[in-house]
């Protein structure tokens, strides 16, 4: 997958990374519980938790260091349940999601403040 990416290049590179973007974003505003996550969707996370930047995931070689960066950041704070470090990586982020990312993130950091099982 890795070797597909390099060689295509520009819009599979950029369609992989706004996958992998959404994907985090999904599973953050999800908070699977350890027993009931997926392995693929554990492995997703665990990039962002504890891993740099490596060489041997496609979809993770077609994000920028900076985007890498900031949802490795993201996924630690929303692990750490830190509303504030959440919002102010929101505006880091802001210009490099889409909106319908955006309302991802928009909607992780209102469950962050109000979890659904509690109201509003």
């Amino acid at each position: 997958m890795a070797y597909l990416a390099q060689e295509r290049g520009g819009a599979f590179c950029d369609i992989l990374a706004r996958c992998e973007v959404t994907r985090v974003l999904l599973l953050m505003l999800l908070q699977p519980t350890p027993q009931r996550i997926r392995p693929e969707h554990a492995q997703t996370l665990e990039r962002y938790a504890w891993e740099s930047h490596s060489e041997d995931s496609a979809p993770v070689n077609c994000l920028s260091e900076e985007v890498f960066l900031l949802l490795q950041s993201t996924v630690m704070a929303c692990q750490s349940r830190d509303v504030s470090a959440l919002k102010s990586l929101q505006k880091d982020l802001w210009p490099h999601l889409t909106a319908e990312q955006n309302h991802l993130l928009h909607l992780v950091i209102q469950e962050m403040e109000h979890p659904s099982g509690e109201g509003i």
